[in-house]
């Protein structure tokens, strides 16, 4: 069973696991180089992160497949469920944890519940859970609602649900809620999770509600921007929100990243650069569209831009971190992301992904050691 890791000195590292040909270079030539997306890829992708060190698995994940252009291009597409596909990732793997995306506006608690204790049970203890409240009419409509909940009432909606979650997960008699947004009465069956006192639970939402919400329900907090100074900035607007919340122990701050190695100097930025100059822009400006004006994290980074410019921008991968370079070059990047921010955890994305691109990143993670930053899992107990 996995167990909460205590070392605030050391990053840990989770891969953000292809959701699609593409994620966040929505570049046609990536679409074409990434193996086909089907049962023995995945276990060979999960199987890859293992071996080189990753902590976790991150499965992001959406319901509404409107986007027509970015579908048939493969872009975000195909996007296998996330909780079923973890159970089959759980089956090949021995140590390495497993996060997935759950909408709490599209389910009841029961249903979370139930789906969280059989993933933290089978797995011994290494699921977490990604608490989303979802967004854009699309997606409500797929669930029978014409317009989605409004932003901060669906942060109150999704507070209330996980109080109810981790009640049934701890309580072993019945509970008796009757909330503003949630009714429940009983218990569910066994199993329970067996994390203590719950299963990690993540969170990426950067607005001031967002925030709120992950400094009273959440152990981390994935975050976006496309510098340190950036992290900072999130870091400082954190720090009273967690005050007022109350609590005990920190909030994680994950950055999210895109991270191409190479052997020579110059070979990652050149192929970055490449992989944007394929942009499919119809597709991207589908995918924008759905973001931008719904997000309201994401839709700060682009204020003062078009749509246009935001499209691209956010397409190309502008707005989020970026480490690129030798193995050494990456590696003094992290270790000064590590230096200047309270940065816990990286959620590492490759754009031209495939196993062979992720048993590559090994050699970064072992500079880190030597640097005194990144400790193998095996060593800690393959704690979180």
């Amino acid at each position: 069973m996995k167990v909460r890791r205590d070392n605030a000195d050391e990053l840990s590292f989770g891969y953000f696991f292809p959701t699609g040909q593409t994620d966040h270079i929505w570049s046609d030539e990536a679409a074409r180089k990434t193996p086909k997306l089907e049962r023995q890829v995945f276990c060979d992708m999960a199987q890859a992160a293992e071996a080189t060190g990753f902590d976790s698995l991150f499965i992001a994940d959406t319901w509404s497949g409107h986007q027509r252009a970015a579908e048939q291009a493969g872009h975000q597409s195909p996007k296998f469920h996330a909780a079923m596909l973890a159970m089959g990732l759980f089956a090949v793997t021995e140590h390495i944890g497993v996060i997935t995306t759950l909408h709490t506006t599209h389910h009841k608690p029961a249903h979370i519940a139930r789906m969280g204790a059989t993933l933290d049970a089978f797995s011994d203890g290494r699921w977490g859970w990604n608490v989303v409240t979802g967004f854009g009419d699309p997606e409500a409509r797929l669930f029978g609602e014409e317009l989605m909940v409004e932003h901060d009432e669906r942060y109150a909606m999704a507070g209330e649900f996980v109080e109810i979650v981790k009640r049934l997960w701890t309580e072993h008699d019945a509970i008796d809620v009757d909330g503003k947004y949630y009714q429940v009465r009983g218990r569910i069956k066994a199993p329970r999770p067996v994390q203590n006192p719950h299963p990690l639970l993540v969170s990426a939402g950067a607005s001031p509600t967002g925030m709120d919400f992950a400094a009273r329900h959440c152990d981390m907090l994935v975050v976006a921007g496309d510098s340190a100074e950036q992290v900072q900035l999130t870091e400082k607007r954190l720090e009273p929100i967690v005050r007022a919340a109350g609590r005990d122990d920190p909030l994680g701050v994950s950055p999210f990243a895109i991270v191409i190695v190479r052997e020579h100097e110059g070979e990652a930025e050149e192929e970055y650069e490449r992989l944007c100059r394929s942009l499919n822009f119809e597709a991207t400006r589908e995918l924008t569209a759905d973001i931008l004006g719904d997000i309201r994290s994401i839709d700060a980074l682009f204020s003062g831009m078009t749509r246009e410019e935001a499209a691209e921008a956010w397409g190309s991968g502008r707005g989020i971190l970026k480490f690129l370079g030798t193995a050494d070059q990456v590696a003094e990047q992290l270790i000064e992301m590590k230096r200047t921010t309270g940065t816990t955890n990286i959620l590492i994305n490759f754009p031209l992904w495939n196993p062979r691109e992720v048993l590559d990143f090994r050699q970064v993670l072992d500079r880190l050691e030597d640097a005194g930053v990144w400790s193998r899992p095996e060593d800690r107990d393959f704690s979180w």
